[in-house]
């Protein structure tokens, strides 16, 4: 991967540039590297004074990289070089008056087990910076990884992964189409858990794209597409929306066995709020740049939040299914309350066995194993969704099939 960027203008500063995950060789051989570049942007002639840029990186040992963010190792140059006995080292690149450009090769060994490191830059007294923006370039490299080597450890995988999910969910979408114009008794394309559904679809598959484009590039270029990804995030928690809107409006009965929706702008409102706080969480954990290996959407305070309000949201699904299923007495339509109530019951369990592997994994297994289980978990859901309701216990028929563009047109009229 590239990180990119330009340093402060200031005589003396400290800025953090990123972190990568190394894999480890018990042999203690070489496991990767950080090619570091910087350039002088407008330099020309000799230099008054010299400028001296440090290459500052931290391992994820506790007696290293949590002394030096405890400590402020990249706030400024003094913080630093306190803390340079524990870092990988305090190489230095020299500005002098015969070339604007330096760079350097700094080279890692692990042989204990994956490692983070992180890494930065700091600069020590110079009328460089003042005088010239300096940008800097740094591509860090995973040796061991072979066609995936311009991934972080925690990444590694997940071009296949999100491959495999994309063709699933295509071949999901399409059974599910086909199950809907199967139905010759009802036009069920017209219903809005028909097409609610579908959106949801959608969303997953356009998700599972615009991923699977960003992870292929990053692995053959090295550079993240933060566009690519935005969309990728957003489409990833516009489904997950769908799914719980699908839930709640279901439980209530509406469209299916009543024609009010009780509470609307409530629970509305909650599922907004908790799509809203999702797609802030991972945002920031995949856009920002973050010296923690925390996944916001489980640990962080936002995420926190999220996490109440769907354990909510599901207790209320759970208390209004059974009140519905309580209420209704068609066969038909009990039944599949009944698969509704167990079937979505059961699938919100991942939500807390989600968090618990959120904690509990090791921080360079978290984000690949978090993300399976997340997809896994929306597939399944999908597919759950799917069979209510264009399977042989779906509730839909003529009676409570409407076309929504057609009844706003006869509202007009």
């Amino acid at each position: 991967v590239t990180f990119e960027g330009e340093l402060p203008r200031e005589k003396e500063f400290g800025v953090y540039v990123g972190k990568f995950c190394f894999d480890y060789n018990r042999t203690g051989w070489l496991v990767g590297y950080a090619n570091v570049q910087l350039q002088a942007i407008g330099a020309t002639g000799r230099m008054k004074k010299p400028g001296f840029v440090y290459w500052v990186s931290f391992d994820d040992e506790d007696y290293h990289w949590t002394f030096a963010r405890r400590n402020s190792a990249f706030s400024n140059c003094s913080e630093a070089k306190q803390a340079h006995a524990r870092g990988k080292g305090f190489q230095r690149l020299t500005f002098d008056g015969k070339t604007q450009a330096v760079d350097l090769t700094v080279n890692y060994n692990e042989h204990i087990r994956p490692r983070f490191w992180y890494f930065g830059f700091v600069m020590c007294d110079s009328d460089l910076a003042p005088a010239y923006p300096i940008r800097y370039s740094v591509h860090v490299t995973n040796l061991l990884e072979g066609p995936e080597k311009e991934l972080s450890l925690d990444h590694v995988g997940l071009l296949l992964t999100y491959k495999i999910f994309a063709v699933l969910t295509l071949l999901a979408a399409l059974a599910t189409y086909r199950a809907v114009n199967r139905r010759e008794d009802v036009r069920l394309r017209d219903h809005p858990y028909v097409q609610l559904l579908g959106l949801a679809f959608a969303a997953s598959e356009s998700s599972c794209l615009l991923f699977l484009v960003h992870y292929y590039f990053l692995s053959k270029e090295g550079f993240v597409f933060l566009r690519i990804r935005f969309l990728a995030v957003f489409a990833g928690v516009v489904a997950n929306c769908a799914i719980y809107l699908i839930a709640i409006l279901s439980s209530f009965g509406w469209a299916i066995s009543v024609s009010a929706l009780p509470y609307r702008r409530t629970f509305l409102s909650m599922v907004l709020l908790v799509g809203g706080l999702h797609a802030w969480s991972e945002l920031r954990a995949e856009i920002s740049l973050d010296q923690s290996t925390a996944l916001y959407s489980y640990q962080g305070t936002s995420g926190s939040l999220s996490l109440v309000l769907k354990l909510f949201m599901f207790c209320w699904f759970g208390f209004q299914v059974k009140t519905s299923w309580q209420e209704e007495v068609d066969i038909v339509k009990r039944r599949f309350y009944r698969f509704l109530g167990i079937g979505l019951g059961a699938w919100a369990i991942n939500i807390p066995i989600t968090v618990i592997l959120a904690f509990q994994l090791a921080p360079w297994v978290r984000y690949k194993v978090v993300t399976i289980v997340d997809l896994c978990v929306r597939f399944l859901g999908l597919l759950l969704l799917a069979q209510l309701f264009t399977g042989p216990i779906s509730p839909l028929s003529q009676e409570n099939t409407f076309n929504l563009a057609r009844l706003d047109q006869e509202l007009c009229d």
